[in-house]
């Protein structure tokens, strides 16, 4: 519902600004992504038989990894200068938007399926979020910032199998598609 409301209102934010706004003639799109879309954490939590001292340690360990990858990961600005064009205002938005989204994920604690939601509704925005925002290389880094986030503050960490995660994100965009398709 959360994905469904977002893409609505940065629809409907994207016609204003299109209105309103010149399009800025020098793209600065890029075709390729560093982001992954497949989380390389480890898997550890699998294993009911682990004691709980080994969870915290294992949960330790990946937090750990987690933290020395953003440290090797290139600097992303999120509040820069706005200029006066299309793209710009609407990737400033997006851009807010996940911020604001990380922070909040970050304000709560979540169980397994609260986890396994955010990181089915950050995977199912990256290709939207492609088509809308002016550099997919930060929208994907401010995604997969909202997934470490809510990893950080889940009690149970377990991800969905990369599988059962192709087939609900195929079933959202067929769902997404077709309302799209009635609606315009």
């Amino acid at each position: 519902m959360f994905v469904d409301l977002f893409l609505q209102e940065l629809k409907i934010t994207e016609a204003e600004v299109k209105q309103i706004l010149p399009q800025d003639m020098q793209k600065h799109r890029r075709a390729d992504s560093n982001g992954s879309t497949n989380s390389s954490r480890s898997t550890s939590f699998r294993d009911d038989k682990l004691s709980r001292s080994n969870i915290q340690k294992g949960r330790n360990q990946q937090l750990l990894e987690t933290h020395l990858a953003k440290l090797f990961k290139q600097k992303v600005e999120i509040f820069t200068k706005v200029e006066n064009t299309q793209e710009s205002v609407i990737m400033t938005i997006v851009k807010l938007c996940l911020k604001s989204l990380q922070e909040l994920v970050r304000l709560h604690t979540l169980n397994r399926s609260g986890f396994q939601q955010i990181q089915l509704d950050m995977q199912f925005l990256r290709n939207p979020l492609k088509e809308i925002a002016e550099d997919e290389v930060i929208t994907d880094f401010l995604l997969d910032e909202v997934i470490v986030a809510s990893v950080e503050r889940c009690l149970d960490p377990i991800p969905l199998e990369p599988p059962i995660l192709d087939k609900l994100i195929q079933a959202k965009m067929a769902k997404h598609k077709e309302h799209y398709a009635i609606s315009s």
